[in-house]
C-alpha cells in the first residue's frame, strides 16, 4: 500500500503535506512510509520533484 500511496503522491492525487488542503492527505497509518518513499526517490511532500 505504501507504494501506491507514493504513486498517488507523485501524480498529486494525495499528499503528506498538512498544509496542503487542496489534495486529500495519505492516510496517517501509511503516511511515515510514504514521506520516506518521496524523500528517498527525491520528491517533496507533494510529490514534486526536488533538484538535487
Amino acid at each position: 500500500m505504501g507504494e501506491t500511496y507514493f504513486m498517488l503522491v507523485i501524480n498529486q492525487k494525495r499528499t503528506c503535506d498538512a498544509t496542503n488542503t487542496e489534495v486529500k492527505p495519505v492516510p496517517s497509518t501509511w503516511r511515515a512510509e510514504v514521506e520516506t518513499l518521496l524523500d528517498a526517490r527525491g520528491y517533496d511532500l507533494n510529490g514534486y520533484r526536488l533538484d538535487k
